[in-house]
């Protein structure tokens, strides 16, 4: 039930103290400039009673539970609305490739990070909504509690500037002629995400603009048909997304094997540098890998393998060629662009063992 203020739940308070019929009363009060809704609201809030004085209505409020319940799931609402909307954009980056966007972020990593938040505030947003729901089957009036409200208007403030902020973007991107196929379709992401959120809000608000006098008015209010749809649309959205969040990640039982061989990546490019530094002060090669801990200047903590334990490969091809390799478990994955930046050729490389023929000029 919407608030009323002092001035006029003084002077309803007033009238019926003094045995003003309250259809008199409301025609008075819309008479001074007050509307329906705020003079119905003044007038529900006195029961009708043969008292001489008026009786109050008990105010819906809300406990620390329900201020609890509706904060934690309008967190997991936003966690899984961002996730959603980051693992569409990374799908659309992956089907449409545009020579203008470079992703400055490992794509797999970004997949994964947003099905672990997927995985984990999907069922707790279930569980969450479900104990709202439970609380409103035992006491209907939750459901225009002033937490409930007040929340709903922030976000559909929240919803309201990202869908405004959506349409300059795409208007701007127009006006420079900037547009893309990748550029409308994040737009239009964006735009579906935020204004899911903001129907099922501001239908959730009808409550109150349909309040009642009572207890039983309350629990007659029927949600619209299309709010149950809405909720499933944007649950099947989501876990679409997962799907292709865990698609473009790749199985992750394999993930532990790409780092290590990108810690033995790592390890070669040090040893690469480290002879380097060898030779341009000894004028020569080392005769092993272990030499190169016999001077500060080449020093290098890594020459054995750190799963096998086994030394990675080097060989002396003349004064100035050497060889060096390892023993990768995987090939280097297609989504990898690394090979772009590094110059010592050990990005790229097959399972198995592999070497690299380098020179120390």
């Amino acid at each position: 039930m919407a608030s009323v203020p002092p001035s006029l739940m003084d002077f309803t308070r007033e009238c019926l103290s003094q045995g003003v019929d309250r259809t008199e009363i409301r025609q008075a009060l819309i008479d001074a400039g007050w509307t329906e809704r705020e003079a119905a609201a003044a007038l529900g809030s006195f029961a009708e009673s043969p008292l001489p004085v008026p009786v109050p209505k008990k105010r819906v409020s809300s406990g620390p539970r329900a201020a609890f319940l509706h904060l934690l799931a309008l967190f997991l609402l936003y966690m899984a609305a961002f996730s959603t909307g980051a693992i569409l954009f990374l799908t659309i980056d992956v089907f449409i490739k545009d020579p203008a966007n470079r992703n400055f972020f490992n794509i797999g990593g970004l997949a994964r990070f947003n099905a672990a938040v997927l995985i984990a505030s999907l069922p707790v947003l279930a569980l969450v909504r479900r104990a709202i729901m439970r609380d409103v089957a035992r006491n209907p009036a939750n459901r225009i509690a002033p937490v409930v409200r007040t929340l709903a208007y922030i976000t559909l403030l929240i919803t309201s500037l990202i869908m405004v902020c959506d349409m300059v973007v795409v208007l701007a991107g127009f006006l420079n002629g900037d547009l893309t196929l990748t550029f409308i379709l994040k737009s239009v992401v964006v735009l579906l995400l935020a204004g899911g959120t903001f129907l099922w809000y501001i239908s959730g608000l009808a409550f109150e603009e349909k309040m009642g006098d009572s207890q039983e008015e309350i629990s007659s209010l029927q949600e619209s048909r299309w709010r149950p749809r809405l909720a499933w649309a944007g649950f099947l959205t989501a876990s679409l997304s997962l799907v292709l969040a865990l698609w473009i990640a790749g199985n992750p039982f394999n993930q532990r094997l790409v780092r290590l061989d990108k810690q033995r990546v790592s390890d070669l490019r040090s040893l690469q540098g480290a002879i380097s530094r060898f030779h341009k002060k000894e004028k020569r090669l080392p005769e092993s890998l272990s030499e190169l801990k016999s001077s500060p200047d080449s020093y290098v903590e890594r020459t054995l393998d750190a799963i096998t334990e086994t030394p990675y490969v080097y060989k002396q091809i003349d004064k100035t060629s050497y060889r060096l390799g390892a023993v990768f478990d995987l090939p280097t994955p297609t989504d990898d662009d690394s090979g772009a930046r590094g110059k010592d050729g050990f990005y790229q490389h097959d399972a198995g063992l592999q070497t690299f023929d380098l020179n120390v000029k």
